[in-house]
């Protein structure tokens, strides 16, 4: 399984996002099990200004479109990636949002920049208890019309079971498999069976 991530380049212009999107997913969903719009990495400059309904709404429509025109045996699954650094409104807005357009899952959450070690964002631990409000969130906001991926400061199998409980579908993980190696995943996974 291929999970292709997209986001705009630090060149293009807020009102030609959704081309730049657009553009990316023509290219890439060919090969890709899902594809991810990612508005919430903090390394791109205004990419999580892209968070709001309104600039998220033309984007999502616009990759959906660029996606059913060049996959056409199947229906490629589409999400959108998060910020842990959304207001609450914020998070149910998006929620709508996705449900509105028929999304098919919401990832929860990227890095945060709710943090005092110099630009970019922080993962791992400092994550670890907003993506499990926010997974929670999206859950309570729209029930099982969309997969939701909890991600966010999973070190244990008891970092994991929170985010099941608060309602993930499936997690992803980044820091702790860097930080305990590749037999890690495994052993999450055994330890949750």
């Amino acid at each position: 399984m291929l999970g292709v991530n997209i986001g705009k380049t630090k060149v293009t212009a807020p009102e030609d996002a959704a081309a730049d999107y657009a553009y990316s997913a023509t290219r890439l969903a060919p090969y890709a099990s899902y594809l991810v719009v990612n508005v919430s990495s903090p390394n791109t400059p205004g990419l999580r200004d892209l968070q709001s309904t309104e600039a998220l709404r033309p984007i999502l429509v616009a990759v959906r479109q660029a996606a059913d025109a060049v996959v056409t045996d199947r229906k490629a699954p589409l999400l959108v990636k998060i910020a842990p650094d959304l207001a609450d409104e914020d998070v149910d807005a998006v929620a709508d949002l996705a449900v509105e357009l028929g999304l098919d899952g919401v990832i929860a959450t990227n890095t945060t920049i709710a943090h005092d070690r110099g630009p970019g964002g922080v993962s791992g631990p400092p994550v670890r208890q907003r993506a499990v409000e926010v997974v929670a969130r999206l859950h309570a906001r729209a029930g099982e019309d969309l997969v939701i991926i909890g991600v966010g400061g999973i070190e244990s199998d008891a970092d994991a079971r929170a985010l099941l409980r608060a309602g993930a579908t499936l997690l992803q993980t980044y820091t702790g498999f860097v930080y305990q190696g590749p037999g890690w995943v495994a052993r999450l996974n055994a330890s949750l069976d």
